[in-house]
């Protein structure tokens, strides 16, 4: 007994505080407070624990302290959650919102009922048992309870804590790659793998969002192009100095594949987006100055800019899913896509002879191409990176010409295929 001893002697005006009242919502708030002083929900039950053996706490005041306790807890969540990301700060108001609608929906029932029933269980002594079954019950009773509200729950944090705005929203929703992960491989590159295939849709997302803009210029569009560059430029950082971090640990053949690929294609995301961006200029300058194509232009334009919208598409969809044989795509189109826009820039010369068009959209037309030729490039990477990975050695050069020596077969059919499909007319 001389263990109880002391900590009843540090407790003593607690304990006259709970003998004195009897009245449930002081019970809470005593709890509340308590628990808030501890920051640990734990260490408030153990205590009660211990008063319980000096037999002075009732079944009455045991009830309201957990309630208390229980609302108490959620201080230290809410603390830790200043500086949190929009969706940390709902989770710790989440918190705090099921534990006070759990003791507002029990207390009322269970002591609405007492005032008709007088239980006759209120004024029993308490033990370290028990007093740890009534914690359990009561908390398992609070879970049955707001299951079914778990919807409204998740309205209610979303309405008390709005996105500060569209655009720091966003920004907070990078995937996650956490420090204490590092050390562990699997689960690193695992994080690393969906925050890549997160930045690879982004700059997709980008290009097309640039590509609208050369038809129909929105400055919210364009702006928006302008956000999501600045996403994809943290995630390049942010990958590139994570991934430096796990290759330091001793990897596996595939873990050693995986980042090697990662930390090859990240750039070339980036730069996918970095054109998305100049296109975005460009349609913004076609905007401004009027600059106006010939329909023959628009017409060329277009074609190349379906090449394009196609090679991202095939390069991502093989790199987000590991599709070798998709990757295989890559360069024949690649290859199409210079040609056609070599092709562009001769029949704007031709144009600019017969007075056609201005200098002023052969400058911009220009541009264009050069961007689009470059988007095709860093595809071909992307592909390139897959594939040559899978051997010992990562040589892209010796890769891409035992591609050019295939063209009797694969090369060959997908070039062909097209060379069909992308035309443009003398």
């Amino acid at each position: 007994m001389s263990g109880a001893v002391a900590p009843l002697k540090d407790n003593e005006l607690f304990i006259s505080v709970l003998t004195k009242f009897s009245n449930p919502l002081l019970g809470i708030i005593v709890g509340i407070a308590y628990t808030s002083i501890l920051q640990s929900s734990s260490a408030a039950v153990g205590i009660l624990q211990v008063l319980a053996m000096t037999g002075a706490v009732r079944f009455d005041m045991a009830l309201p302290l957990i309630m208390g306790i229980g609302i108490g807890a959620s201080v230290p969540v809410l603390l830790s959650a200043i500086g949190a990301t929009t969706d940390g700060k709902r989770t710790a108001l989440a918190y705090l919102t099921i534990n006070t609608l759990g003791v507002i929906l029990t207390g009322t029932v269970f002591y609405g009922l007492n005032s008709f029933l007088h239980f006759p269980f209120m004024n029993k002594i308490m033990t370290m048992m028990t007093v740890a079954a009534l914690n359990s019950i009561y908390r398992l009773v609070v879970v049955i309870v707001l299951f079914p509200l778990h919807r409204q729950l998740e309205a209610i944090s979303a309405r008390l804590v709005p996105s500060d705005s569209k655009s720091k929203s966003e920004l907070e929703q990078l995937k996650p790659l956490e420090e204490r992960f590092v050390n562990y491989p699997a689960l690193a590159i695992e994080q690393c793998r969906n925050a890549i295939n997160d930045m690879a849709n982004r700059a997709k997302e980008n290009l097309f969002i640039s590509f609208g803009l050369l038809h129909n210029f929105v400055q919210e569009n364009y702006e928006r192009v302008q956000l999501i560059e600045d996403i994809i430029d943290r995630y390049e950082d942010r990958l590139g100095t994570y991934l430096l971090k796990v290759t330091k640990n001793e990897l596996s053949d595939e873990q050693n594949e995986s980042t090697g690929k990662f930390l090859h294609t990240i750039t070339d995301f980036e730069r996918i987006s970095d054109h998305a961006v100049n296109l975005s200029e460009a349609a913004k300058e076609i905007h401004e100055k009027e600059i106006i194509f010939s329909d023959d232009a628009k017409h060329e334009l277009r074609i190349v800019e379906n090449a394009v919208a196609e090679i991202v598409t095939i390069a991502i969809d093989a790199f987000v899913n590991n599709d070798l044989q998709l990757a295989e795509k890559v360069e024949p189109l690649e290859e199409l896509i210079d040609n056609l826009c070599g092709e562009l820039k001769l029949h704007h010369v031709q144009r600019l002879k017969n007075g056609v068009c201005s200098f002023n959209s052969g400058f911009v037309l220009n541009d264009i191409l050069n961007d689009y030729e470059r988007i095709a490039d860093h595809c071909s990477n992307i592909a390139v990176s897959m594939i040559a990975l899978e051997s010992d050695s990562f040589d892209t050069h010796k890769y891409i010409d035992s591609m050019k020596q295939l063209k009797s077969e694969t090369y060959a059919k997908y070039f062909d295929e097209y060379s069909r499909k992308y035309v443009i007319q003398n």
